[in-house]
């Protein structure tokens, strides 16, 4: 096994492990090297120090929970193995550049500072370059959908839960013997639990322009605002991907912050599908609009 899938493999068990012990040694231990000659093998790698790799992954970890979840700062200081809340403040405004206070109770959501998993093994799916688009305020109708999940599981029960709730959905068409849209319309947003400190409740709103009567359809409000649209055209069991490198670098990379808004996709279809063939498609065309600060108008109010 070369230097690079060793690594891999390492980082992998490191991200599975972040709020177990993680010393030099432990990790040593877990690779079958001298703790010297695998902190000299993962810098030359990946570029980076060892320890300060797996400090920046649970500060990170611990950011996402601070905006995620109500859960105490100290109890997530303690989780991601810091010896004192002070400790834990210190690490992450170093990180961040504010205490963790700070950070949770902050209006818009600066990403600067996350860091995001090493990927040594390139994936394949590249992401589209996205475009800045301005939206209106406008009605919908649709019917919506709640679950529950901790942070751990955010990212693969959320694509659970989108494909429940698309399939209930989608039911109705075939109770009603109709062809799909050509636009369909979802609204994912989330919040702190008020009932487990840990978990975020998720909101998905399923919908068309329009009212088609759909059983338990509602009027539906999205607000507006300065978005980011990234456009995916593949297959369905790679959107979940595609999501998480939407947010793990491109967001990273373009600097913006984040609005307390819904996410949109716009689901279209292009084949002229019906409820039974969508279920059996091997391509997805979506365009994901992320809500993001418009930094000007922010400028302007403030200035």
């Amino acid at each position: 096994m070369n230097q690079v899938s060793i690594i891999s493999d390492l980082i992998v068990w490191i991200e599975k492990n972040l709020e177990q012990p993680l010393s030099i040694d432990h990790v040593a231990q877990k690779s079958g090297y001298s703790k010297w000659h695998l902190q000299r093998m993962f810098k030359e790698v990946t570029g980076k120090v060892l320890g300060t790799y797996i400090r920046q992954r649970r500060l990170t970890y611990a950011a996402l929970s601070l905006r995620m979840t109500s859960k105490p700062i100290l109890d997530i200081a303690m989780q991601y193995r810091f010896d004192s809340q002070q400790t834990f403040t210190r690490s992450f405004k170093k990180q961040f550049d504010v205490t963790p206070a700070s950070y949770r109770r902050n209006e818009f959501w600066d990403l600067t500072g996350l860091i995001p998993e090493i990927t040594l093994i390139k994936r394949k799916l590249l992401l589209p370059t996205p475009t800045f688009i301005k939206m209106p305020s406008r009605e919908f109708w649709g019917i919506t959908y709640k679950n529950n999940c901790n942070l751990s599981q955010f990212l693969d029960e959320t694509y659970k839960f989108r494909k429940q709730f698309f399939q209930s959905y989608l039911s109705h068409y075939v109770e009603r013997d109709e062809k799909l849209p050509d636009r369909i319309y979802a609204f994912n947003r989330t919040q702190k639990s008020r009932d487990n400190a840990e978990e975020q409740e998720v909101f998905y709103t399923i919908g068309l322009e329009d009212n088609n009567h759909i059983e338990h359809n509602e009027a539906f409000k999205l607000e507006g605002g300065l978005y980011l649209c990234f456009k995916y055209v593949g297959h369905p069991e790679n959107f979940k991907e595609f999501i998480a490198q939407v947010y793990s670098n491109a967001m990273l990379a373009l600097k913006v912050r984040l609005r307390s808004s819904c996410t949109i996709e716009v689901y279209h279809n292009i084949n002229n599908l019906t409820a039974q063939s969508a279920e059996r498609t091997q391509l997805l065309a979506c365009d994901y609009y992320v809500p993001i600060v418009d930094e000007a108008a922010d400028c302007n109010i403030n200035g």
